[in-house]
């Protein structure tokens, strides 16, 4: 307990005030704490022992319910609207759910609060709160979709794999298991309790692993910008701990931690899992199971509206010979998960995932399509300059020639869209050669050639 000095420093005034209380024998006096305050600052202090500790706990759902009813009458006559029932108890399940800074019933009724507000500018007066309107202040607030689906966005979830193969070449298995769980999410038809999905993703480089990622966080989660990318690499000494959830006493230091507090409807990418310390990924055991973590000053961080990808090189070199002796990717598979991958991981930690799935290296035709792929992106930021590129197929061919390398997947063919394309582009416009209107033909040998409209 501290105040301010007048030349700006703290001076503690717990002292002084508990001996006042301590003389003061017929004066009645109550206070106020969080738990983090009280156990940081007054456990042990001699304030924090005049005091009989009573700990008021959080309202269950049924008690919050009853505090928003006795509430809700005065919201209606402010706001000139009136509440359903299953609006009351929608905001408080989903203020239970989603709003883990706060306490039920505030969180509630600061919800239903801005749903009559919502209704009203929307609606007018007299009309009446759905829990739709209460979902919809929670999607505003979260990110999270909570209303009721859309046509759109119903056929969009029955043509995800479509979705996915117009960024993902290949990877069937993959793209197929991570669809059904975000069909799953959506419906509801999963446990609230653990993250959307937990994905081992393994494979060797370039094969598409990441780029599998940011389409979901694209498609699914609203953009790529959702993705909580952490570096595994990083986190090579178990002190670095500190760094994922913060230093004890000071907060918001935890990267980790506090990207998924501010994002907590986000995809997390934990990019070469098997670099990491092994006393760092037991601390993803209790994410994994329970779709929580507490940060170093308490505070219980949600992850159960997120979905969880590690990528991992782990076992290449076997994958490759196995691959040699004609093993199908399921015989692989069961030999990594029996074998290979418990040089890295424990078995308690690999069982936690959903899928661990296997991702094959590209053959020479699907290179083919990462290029279409990448160039498609070339054409449509020239399309934004108003010039228009045209793809011959011997150029293409051009091209896997150059780029088309088994053992690191399509990042050869980005370095050879670079050298050979863009760095050819990047001359024409900056000399004045290629301007706006103009048609640029990328032909034999990959050579750009200019034609005036």
């Amino acid at each position: 307990m501290a105040a301010e000095s007048e030349n700006g420093q703290g001076m503690d005034v717990s002292g002084s005030l508990s001996e006042h209380l301590s003389n003061s024998g017929s004066l009645l006096t109550l206070a106020t704490s969080s738990v983090e305050s009280y156990n940081k600052h007054l456990i042990n202090s001699p304030i924090g022992q005049m005091f009989a500790r009573v700990e008021v706990k959080e309202m269950d759902e049924n008690q919050a319910i009853q505090a928003l009813e006795s509430k809700a009458g005065y919201i209606e006559y402010k706001q000139k609207v009136f509440f359903s029932y299953d609006s009351i108890e929608k905001a408080v399940q989903y203020a239970g759910r989603f709003l883990h800074d706060q306490k039920l019933p505030e969180s509630a009724l600061e919800i239903l609060t801005e749903s009559a507000s919502l209704v009203r500018n929307k609606k007018g007066m007299d009309f009446l709160v759905e829990k739709d309107d209460v979902a919809k202040v929670i999607s505003e607030k979260t990110g999270i979709p909570a209303t009721s689906l859309s046509e759109n966005e119903a056929d969009k979830l029955l043509r995800l794999e479509t979705e996915m193969h117009n960024r993902v070449v290949g990877q069937d298995e993959a793209v197929n298991l991570v669809a059904n769980a975000l069909r799953r999410a959506r419906a509801e038809i999963r446990s609230t309790k653990r993250p959307i999905a937990n994905f081992l993703f393994l494979g060797p480089t370039g094969v598409g692993k990441t780029e599998l990622a940011k389409t979901i966080a694209e498609i699914y989660f609203g953009g790529e910008e959702r993705m909580i990318r952490v570096d595994m690499s990083e986190y090579q000494d178990k002190t670095s701990i500190y760094r994922l959830i913060g230093s004890p006493g000071q907060k918001g230091t935890g990267i980790f931690t506090e990207a998924v507090r501010q994002k907590p409807f986000s995809l997390v990418l934990l990019d070469e899992l098997e670099k990491a310390d092994p006393d760092i990924l037991n601390l993803f055991l209790q994410v994994f199971d329970d779709g929580r973590l507490t940060d170093n000053v308490g505070r219980v961080i949600d992850f159960t509206n997120t979905i969880i990808i590690a990528t991992s090189n782990a076992g290449t070199p076997f994958v490759q010979t196995e691959i040699e002796a004609g093993k199908s990717l399921e015989e692989i598979r069961q030999g990594l998960v029996k074998g290979e991958l418990k040089k890295y991981y424990r078995p308690e930690f690999l069982n936690r995932f959903d899928g661990i799935i296997l991702f094959r290296s590209l053959d020479r035709g699907e290179i083919k399509e990462v290029a279409k792929l990448m160039l498609g992106r070339v054409i449509n930021d020239l399309q934004n300059k108003g010039i228009e590129l045209r793809v011959e197929d011997s150029a293409l061919e051009s091209l896997v020639d150059v780029g088309f390398d088994p053992e690191f997947g399509a990042r050869p063919m980005r370095r050879a869209i670079q050298d050979k394309v863009e760095n050819q582009l990047a001359e024409l416009v900056i000399s004045g050669k290629l301007k706006r209107k103009d048609v640029v033909v990328l032909g034999e040998g990959a050579q750009l050639s200019v034609t005036r409209s």
